[in-house]
Formats: structure tokens, C-alpha cells, sequence
């Protein structure tokens, strides 16, 4: 059964977009990954309907034959082959792996019209050329670039000489033919539709030869910029375009005079790209292919939440969501760590890797204040009612009364929680003992609980919306004290054991009801959650295999999760997909469940 994460999906790809290749007579496109995906969309194909894995990585070496029938892939493993565009299933293999296979890694392929000829050019500088009826091989060295091309007819071969020079060789008689010098070099070389031409370019600039004489009859220089990493050509053959880091810009044919630049808004893209009937589009690191705009936010780094409120944070960008609505997008000063927002929905709080922690206004994102350089590199940081507190990267904790305007700071404390309300926050003191404070004073809120044993407490966490503390202590024992009449009567809360826990737990949780606690158990890069009914003392309900940094919405006993293709996904304790939350390109967005879209911006349909 498909993933509900996978629905609504504007891309199949979970890696950067490494290869990409189209045929203008069928339509068809092809991508590829640094994962080794590789990605057929036929005509009439809203997405992809065709995945397939032929090997590792591909680094540019992706071509679609003339109608589409077939594409050849070579990856850096030195592997190559020829598969139906159908199925996926392999016309010709040439294997290899290892240190020999990477040696002769593929920058380049090309099939001709026929499909009886395969030629590649690989890293080490060899153009190999198959026969696929007769299984003969023939190669040559001296070669370079990342480009090989057959003409109209399949009796002419381009590819670049090791000077970065275009190179054209006459297959009947495997000579080459005269071509003038480039005033640059280069490192790709292509036909013109009509075959007339050549096209050539390198990072510094694009050439045009004519094919006749081989004589350089127009060139450009560019000046600046990040230099050009792929070259294209429209499909009607009128237009050629160099993709840079950030733009496309595109030149008039035969004249090369440039007529038009953009924005393309692929992020950190490898110059993978298509120019089809819809235009010309950029494969990114987000496994998209853009075509301008604003472009996409990239990967899911971190996700936070509480109730109907929810943060996704890409990178430095956050966007905020209320029930199944995207409310707010801005940016943040830092690439944040961890992100929290409070259960009002009025605040966020980020954590940089390195940087002060940072508090904005969730809907507008104007920044409310940062907690100075001392927070910089915090191990946690909470919010709640109108508090915001920071467990410092050194010692001791620091946290602000939003409403007071003041801020306090104790270098003691070990461990910190705060109630979702900001009435209270725990801490643990250096013998591991448990104190409850109030945020607006600092001083006891209520009588310090009583150790249940001589072992010190490691974590803790109150029950949302309940004078109710969890506590975990050095032994693994999980506890509970009800503080309700440390509140009403002043005295010392009475703790009981719950359950003993004899493996490493770095997050607890509370859930509203008082009657669940989740554990974080950490393995790795991966983590099991588990479900401890406090009263019956007993595990519940475990769920493992989930990325290291699974959160718990403590109000709903939601997971809440990044997924792939910018989107955060929620789950039941149970494991099952409930909700998923899209960014999409260009600013869009989209929320939907398993019966289907449940929320979008105007122009989301045209994104996916």
C-alpha cells in the first residue's frame, strides 16, 4: 500500500537531482538521483509512473532515445546499461564495482536513433563506443568533458578531446574532423536540432561551430557569476540555454546573442535539467525539478508542536501551522537545532547549532528577542504560557518571563522542564534532587517533592495540563508524583514507582489525561518510542524503527515527524499515518489525510 507521504507528492526522488534527460519527439523525460534512482515520465504522465534502480549514483550520464522507447544510465561504479522506458527491464549491461568501477565513473551516454549504438565517456578520460547488435566494443582515449553525442544519422560522434576542445568523428572511417580552436575551453558539446551545429560550452563561456567546416562562427564570454554547469537546447532548436548555480540564461540560435535570464530556484543544484514544451526546469537538491519562482524550502530539518499548532522548519526558513492550514512562512536568523512553539500558538522558539537562541512572533516572524551568546549551542530549550526557557550548553538554565519582561538565570541546575501553562518549572539539582520553581520569582512554587530513593533523578517532565511530574532516575525507574496536594496543603508530594526501565532514555513525555508517559529510547540514528501506562504500571505500546529526533505532541498523543519531499507526517501510537503537512515549490502548500486533501494554497495544483 502506497505511503500516505507519498501522496500528493510533487517529486519521487529522495536525493538531489543528479541526471536528466528528454526526448522532444516523445516527450519523455528521465531523472536520476545520487541515490541511483532513476525516474521515467511519460506524455500525459502528471509524475513519474516508472522508478527503477539500475546501480549507484548517476553524475549526469542519462540519455532518452529518439521516441522515448529506451534510456541508457551509467553510474559511478563504472556500470553501464540500456533499459525500456516501459518496465525498466535491461536491453544491455556492462558492470563493474570497486575501486576499478570508479576509476571509470560515467559523466556521459547516448543512444542513437536506432538504439543499436551505445557510446559513453567516462571520468578517466575514455569514449567507449558499443555496437548492441554485433556486442562489439570499440574505445579510445584522449577525451574528457561530460558529454557524448551521435548526430541525425548516427554517423557522426561528439564528445570533447582532454584540452576541452570539441572532437568529431566520422564512425565509417573513425577519423576526426576539423574543427576550429574555442577561444575557452570546454566541457560540453552538443547538435543542434537541424545538425548543423555545434554548441559548445564550459564554465567561462558558450560557443557555436558549424558543422560543414568545423569553423567557430560565434561565441560568448561570461564574466562573473558562478560559471555554467549544464548546457540546453529548446526543442524546437531556436533558443540554447547555460544553467548556473542560480539562473538560466538563454541565447538566440544561429545569432547566440542572449535574450532572456532567470531565476531558476533549484537549491544547490547540480545543473541537471530538462528544456521541454513547458519550459525549462532545474533539478535541485530537494529531488524537484524547478522552473523559476521562489523555488522549493528544501528538506524537513526539524518539527515541533503542540495541539492544532505545528512548525516546520527548512534550513533557516520556518512555517507555521494552525489545524490544517499553513498561517505564517519566514525566516529565521540561524539554521535552527530545535524549535518549539507554545500551545497558544503566539511564540517560537529556535536553537541554532551556533548562535543565541531566538523568539519570534509566530505570525509574523518579527523577532521578539535572543537569549545572548551564553545560549548559543543549548542542549534544550521550552516554552510555555509566557515563559521561555534555555538548558545552557555549559551549566545551569536560563528563561524569561515574557510578560514581566525580566529574566533570570541559575547556574545549578542539571535537567529543566516546564509546564505547558509556564506555572511551573522543574529542575534537578546537582545530588539529583527535584525542585519545582516559579518562573516569575525563581524561588519554590511548592515544597520540593520527596525522593523516592537514594538515586538521583536524570530526566523529567510534567503531565500536560496536570499538577502531575514524571521523573526517570540514574537506575533506569520510572516515578510519579501527583503534586495536586503540594498545591492545595503545602505538603511534600509522595512519589511511586511505575515501571524500571533497563535501557538508555533521553526524552520523556506526559500526555494529556494523565494517563500515558512516552519514552524516547535512542539506537543510533533511529529511536523506539514506548507507551507506559502510569496506574497500570505496565508498557502499552511500542512503535520502533523512527528517526532519532521523533517528537510527541503531548495534547493530541500524536508522533510528529519530517518526511521527505518537505512535509512533516503525523502518526497514531499505533504507527499509522494520519496527517501529512507539504511545503510545495513556489510558496505552496498542501494538507491531507488518507481520504484525501484536507487544506491548500490557491496554486497548489499547479506545484504538484
Amino acid at each position: 500500500m502506497q505511503s500516505l507521504v507519498d501522496q500528493f507528492c510533487p517529486n519521487v526522488h529522495d536525493a538531489p537531482i543528479s541526471g536528466a534527460a528528454h526526448d522532444p519527439e516523445s516527450g519523455t523525460i528521465a531523472t536520476a538521483d545520487e541515490q541511483g534512482v532513476v525516474a521515467i515520465q511519460r506524455t500525459g504522465e502528471a509524475t513519474p509512473r516508472l522508478l527503477f534502480q539500475p546501480g549507484v549514483t548517476v553524475n549526469g550520464a542519462l540519455a532518452v532515445i529518439r521516441g522515448g522507447s529506451l534510456v541508457a544510465v551509467g553510474d559511478e561504479e563504472g556500470s553501464i546499461g540500456v533499459y525500456s522506458t516501459q518496465d525498466g527491464e535491461p536491453i544491455f549491461q556492462e558492470k563493474r564495482e570497486g575501486a576499478r568501477g570508479r576509476i571509470r565513473a560515467m559523466r556521459g551516454v547516448a543512444l542513437n536513433s536506432e538504439g543499436s549504438r551505445l557510446a559513453c565517456i567516462a571520468a578517466d578520460g575514455l569514449l567507449r563506443l558499443w555496437d548492441l547488435t554485433q556486442n562489439e566494443r570499440q574505445a579510445w582515449r584522449g577525451f574528457s568533458g561530460t558529454t557524448v553525442e551521435f548526430d541525425l544519422r548516427g554517423q557522426r560522434l561528439l564528445a570533447m578531446d582532454e584540452s576541452g576542445q570539441p572532437r568529431m568523428m566520422d564512425l565509417s572511417t573513425l577519423e576526426a574532423l576539423y574543427m576550429d580552436k574555442l577561444q575557452t575551453p570546454a566541457d560540453k558539446a552538443r547538435f543542434t536540432k537541424c545538425g548543423t551545429m555545434v554548441v559548445a560550452s564550459g564554465a567561462a563561456g558558450i560557443s557555436l561551430l558549424r558543422v560543414a567546416d568545423g569553423a567557430l562562427i560565434a561565441s560568448f564570454a561570461t564574466q562573473g557569476g558562478s560559471g555554467i554547469q549544464n548546457l540546453l537546447l529548446s526543442p524546437d532548436g531556436t533558443r540554447a540555454c547555460a544553467i548556473t548555480q542560480r539562473s538560466v540564461h538563454v541565447f538566440s540560435l544561429p545569432e547566440l546573442e542572449a535574450i532572456d535570464s532567470f531565476r531558476h530556484g533549484a537549491p544547490n543544484t547540480t545543473g541537471a535539467g530538462v528544456w521541454h514544451a513547458g519550459g525549462i526546469r532545474v533539478g535541485g537538491s530537494d529531488g524537484l525539478l524547478h522552473g523559476g519562482g521562489s523555488g522549493s524550502l528544501g528538506p524537513v530539518d526539524v518539527v515541533g508542536g503542540i495541539g492544532p499548532h505545528r512548525v516546520l522548519i527548512h534550513d533557516n526558513v520556518a512555517t507555521v501551522w494552525n489545524g490544517n492550514d499553513r498561517t505564517a512562512l519566514f525566516q529565521l536568523p540561524h539554521k535552527a537545532r530545535l524549535a518549539r512553539i507554545d500551545r497558544e500558538g503566539r511564540h517560537l522558539i529556535s536553537a541554532p547549532a551556533h548562535g543565541p537562541v531566538q523568539i519570534v512572533d509566530c505570525k509574523t516572524g518579527a523577532p521578539i528577542f535572543d537569549g545572548g551568546p551564553e545560549t548559543s549551542g543549548a542542549r534544550s530549550i521550552a516554552i510555555g504560557g509566557e515563559v521561555v526557557a534555555v538548558h545552557l550548553a555549559k551549566k545551569g538554565i536560563r528563561w524569561w518571563h515574557l510578560g514581566q519582561n525580566r529574566g533570570y538565570e541559575l547556574p545549578w541546575p542539571q535537567y529543566m522542564t516546564l509546564s505547558g501553562s509556564g506555572t511551573w518549572l522543574g529542575v534537578i539539582t546537582p545530588k539529583g534532587a527535584v525542585k519545582i520553581l516559579d518562573p516569575k520569582t525563581g524561588q519554590d512554587a511548592i515544597a520540593p517533592p520527596q525522593p523516592m530513593a537514594d538515586v538521583p533523578v536524570r530526566l523529567m517532565a510534567f503531565i500536560n495540563r496536570s499538577p502531575e511530574l514524571l521523573v526517570l532516575d540514574e537506575e533506569g525507574v520510572l516515578g510519579h508524583y501527583d503534586l495536586s496536594d503540594s498545591v492545595q496543603g503545602g505538603r511534600e508530594a509522595v512519589g511511586r514507582d511505575v515501571l524500571s526501565i533497563n535501557v538508555p532514555v533521553d526524552r520523556i513525555w506526559g500526555i494529556t489525561g494523565g494517563e500515558l508517559a512516552v519514552l524516547r529510547l535512542p539506537e543510533d540514528e533511529k529511536c523506539t518510542l514506548l507507551w507506559v501506562d502510569i496506574h497500570a504500571c505496565e508498557v502499552v505500546n511500542e512503535i520502533t524503527d523512527l528517526p532519532s529526533d521523533a517528537e510527541i505532541d503531548v495534547e493530541n498523543n500524536r508522533i510528529i515527524l519530517p518526511a521527505r519531499a518537505g512535509a512533516m507526517v503525523e502518526l497514531n501510537r499505533k504507527g499509522t499515518e494520519l496527517r501529512v503537512l507539504r511545503n510545495l515549490a513556489d510558496g505552496e502548500w498542501i494538507s491531507f489525510a488518507a481520504n484525501g486533501i484536507l487544506s491548500a494554497s490557491t496554486g497548489a495544483g499547479s506545484t504538484l
